[in-house]
């Protein structure tokens, strides 16, 4: 998909480098919280996990906005019939990167899914929204999510988590005809990651 020279395309694994800065930036608090662990920080995590093919954070399910050869933007989708055998990849990958440490990674990104749950039956879900700062207010989150939405036809409800502390993606959302369904708290440390709302919209809103 082009418009005015952005071009999205589905992500591959050279494009690491690139997009988990990305990916990190649409939740920095989240990802520290639950991938930082001992000389592994979450960056490190993703990078391996981007790369690979099966879990819910490779490059497979991300797709990326272009602009000049430049990547610009990220953002991820999830199905809810294919997401618990990615689940189940991603603790997998959880065991092999930290090792005798893992239990305690596993455990705060339970505690992390009960804010941000796994994709509702029969919705489609966006997540992994990040555009650069340089690079924003020009449409570019958009049309990720329009890209994505007409990527896959069979869904008529979209859905998608954002920070409470972030008005202005909310209002994005919300112009696209998202509407808050659900206000879910951080069960963790007060005050360390924010709380989030639980967005949906109809396709016909597209």
């Amino acid at each position: 998909m082009s418009n005015e020279s952005i071009t999205i395309r589905p992500a591959r694994p050279e494009d690491a480098a690139a997009a988990v800065p990305l990916i990190y930036s649409s939740g920095p608090a989240a990802w520290d919280y639950v991938f930082n662990e001992g000389k592994i920080s979450s960056q490190d995590f993703l990078i391996k996990s981007f790369q690979g093919t099966k879990n819910t954070f490779s490059y497979k399910n991300h797709y990326l906005a272009e602009k000049k050869g430049e990547v610009v933007g990220s953002i991820v989708i999830f199905r809810s019939e294919n997401f618990f055998f990615q689940n189940a990849a991603t603790a997998g990958n959880i065991f092999r990167i930290y090792g005798i440490k893992a239990p305690k990674v596993a455990v705060r990104g339970l505690s992390m899914e009960g804010m941000i749950q796994p994709p509702k039956s029969g919705r489609l879900y966006l997540g992994h929204i990040a555009v650069p700062g340089k690079e924003r207010r020009q449409g570019i989150a958009e049309k990720l999510i329009r890209f994505a939405i007409s990527t896959y036809p069979g869904y008529d409800k979209i859905s998608l988590d954002v920070s409470q502390e972030n008005p202005n993606a909310q209002g994005l959302y919300k112009k696209l005809g998202f509407e808050i369904i659900e206000s879910r708290n951080f069960s963790g440390p007060k005050g360390l990651v924010p709380n989030h709302y639980y967005m949906e919209a109809n396709r016909s809103s597209f």
